[in-house]
């Protein structure tokens, strides 16, 4: 009786009772959760009622169970870091809790690395050798994204610019104004156009030579017809 009050008081004080029972165990997990390091040969219950309470418990879980891993990562997908090889279904659950969990995991795949993207293009600075789909939809997502693209090059950068005109604001230094205008060129009678990309190109401070111009010389029907109508809402 003595020792369950103590516990109820402070958990911590499991460390001093021998041979604790599950009730007396179970108090202190209440009082503190932490008191699990006191713990010898935990079962089920206690460790999946610690990784609730506190999820970064895991790391002290000698072999967890599958359930106490899943348990972990759906309370913080961070918990993947304890998780030895976890599978792409522990990989996936973690960057549906929480997107940044993508920096805990070695060598994610396309599918998890755009996973972790589409959420949010900031995963995209926690990928080594990222895919290049992954690197794609993070700029399309945000053109700041591509200052964290690995190995950037002439290639690269031109795609991006079809892809986000906004990225001009990060490499248009990169880029010489007669590039510009062939990508451009292209992008103009691409019929999959959109009404963003034409009015980020109104927009952009980066571009000197005439817009009305180009427009008027190069453009589909489609993409005139868009930047009518987006001058139209200035």
């Amino acid at each position: 009786m003595e020792d369950m009050e103590a516990v109820k008081k402070n958990g911590a004080l499991l460390k001093y009772i021998k041979n604790p029972s599950k009730e007396i165990i179970m108090e202190a997990l209440k009082s503190n959760v932490w008191s699990f390091e006191y713990i010898k040969n935990p079962d089920e219950e206690m460790c999946l009622y610690a990784v609730e309470k506190a999820w970064n418990i895991l790391k002290v879980i000698k072999d967890p169970s599958y359930d106490v891993i899943v348990k972990a990562v759906n309370s913080k997908g961070w918990a993947i870091q304890f998780v030895n090889d976890p599978s792409q279904e522990i990989q996936r659950m973690a960057i549906e809790k929480d997107w940044d969990s993508i920096k805990f995991i070695k060598k994610p795949d396309k599918d998890i690395q755009l996973l972790a993207v589409n959420k949010n293009w900031h995963a995209i600075k926690y990928i080594e050798n990222a895919d290049e789909e992954v690197e794609n939809s993070a700029v399309c997502k945000n053109e700041e994204a591509v200052n964290y693209i690995n190995e950037l090059n002439q290639s690269k950068i031109e795609n991006f610019i079809y892809l986000n005109i906004k990225v001009l604001k990060y490499v248009g230094g990169s880029v010489s104004e007669g590039d510009i205008k062939r990508i451009l060129k292209k992008k103009f009678i691409d019929e999959k156009i959109n009404k963003k990309y034409i009015s980020d190109y109104i927009e952009s401070k980066t571009i000197t030579f005439n817009k009305n111009k180009f427009i008027r010389l190069y453009a589909s029907k489609k993409a005139k017809r868009i930047f009518v109508d987006c001058n139209l809402e200035y």
